[in-house]
Parts: C-alpha cells; sequence; structure tokens
C-alpha cells in the first residue's frame, strides 16, 4: 500500500500526510474504527479534514468540517447533505463514487472543481479513506482536502460555494481491489 501512495500523482503534502496517518492506524477487515483516529496526532492537517456519514445514496451527512474548509466553502457545512454542493445530475454519480470506498474498501484522491455563486472558479485536491463507525460497519469517510486555489477572478468576502464538479478521481487499492466505478 504504501508503495501505491508512491505512484499517485498527489500535488498536496496534506494528502499525504493524512495517508500515512490513515496507514498508521489499527485496522479490522482493511478498515479503522473511527475512535482510532486521534486528531492530537495530527494537528497540522485538522483544519482541512471533513467527515462524511453515509446515510443513504440520497444522504451523505457532513459531520464535521475543518475551518478552512468552511473557509473555502464560504458557509458553515457541517449537519448538511454533501450532495447539496454537488450539480443535481451528478449527483447520483457523486453518491456512488463516495459509497464504494466503504463498500469495497478503497481510498480515494480526487481533484475537484468548484464555482461559486459569483463565478470564481477555484480547484482543490482531496484525499478519502473508509471508517468504521461504533457498530463496526464502514460507513463513515475521511476526506482531507488541500485549500482551494483560484482560477479566476478575485470574489468578494461573502462568496459562498454553489456547485463541484470532478476533474479527475483515482481509487487507491488499500487490500481489496480497485472498486469499477468509473465517472
Amino acid at each position: 500500500m504504501g508503495e501505491a501512495l508512491r505512484t499517485l500523482d498527489m500535488t498536496e503534502e496534506r494528502s499525504r500526510q493524512f495517508a500515512e496517518y490513515w496507514l498508521s492506524l489499527p485496522k479490522t477487515g482493511l478498515v479503522p474504527m473511527r475512535t482510532s483516529f486521534m486528531p492530537e496526532d495530527v494537528p497540522r492537517i485538522l483544519p482541512n479534514v471533513v467527515i462524511h456519514e453515509l446515510l443513504s445514496p440520497e444522504m451523505i451527512r457532513i459531520r464535521l468540517a475543518g475551518s478552512a474548509v468552511v473557509d473555502d466553502y464560504g458557509q458553515e457545512i457541517a449537519g448538511r447533505n454533501y450532495l447539496d454542493f454537488v450539480e443535481p445530475p451528478r449527483q447520483p454519480k457523486a453518491s456512488r463514487a463516495i459509497h464504494v470506498i466503504c463498500e469495497q474498501p478503497a481510498g480515494m484522491l480526487v481533484q475537484l472543481k468548484s464555482v461559486t455563486r459569483s463565478g470564481r472558479v477555484m480547484t482543490r485536491e482531496s484525499i478519502a479513506f473508509p471508517m468504521r463507525g461504533d457498530n463496526g460497519v464502514a460507513s463513515y469517510v475521511y476526506f482531507c482536502s488541500s485549500p482551494a486555489r483560484e482560477r479566476a477572478h478575485v470574489a468578494p468576502e461573502s462568496d459562498q460555494l454553489q456547485v463541484m464538479n470532478v476533474l479527475n478521481r483515482t481509487y487507491i487499492d488499500i487490500g481489496a481491489g480497485l472498486p469499477d466505478f468509473r465517472d
């Protein structure tokens, strides 16, 4: 698995740090319990961590969003449905792409393009891995996102994220093979 990380085109040091930390956690059936994630072990990347809880194909609740991610969204997003930030025609695919991480345990590296309400275009890199809840079921996905980078004009301070699209998605084999899913 460590070799697989070296071959990925990770542009962000935070992605690599998060992946190395996740790999160090004790696993049950390839996936750690969320109680093994100790925030104090990774203080530098905490502002960039987002925890998703997979409740159904239509509901992926954002359980926690670090301060850097909230700043990029321009609003508090904890408690919201992640799919509300995805264009409606892409929502089923976006949901499926995240659910397969828990179904066939795998990691995911994705480059995202976000468009704000004022038309500002942003890009970011996110890496994600599955986690087991208290019931032992892999139903959480922990993401670490790089800070968004502007690709267009400067927008007002009150700008909010409107939609997100995938530029590139790569799954990471953590021992169960790679999911079949393709965008």
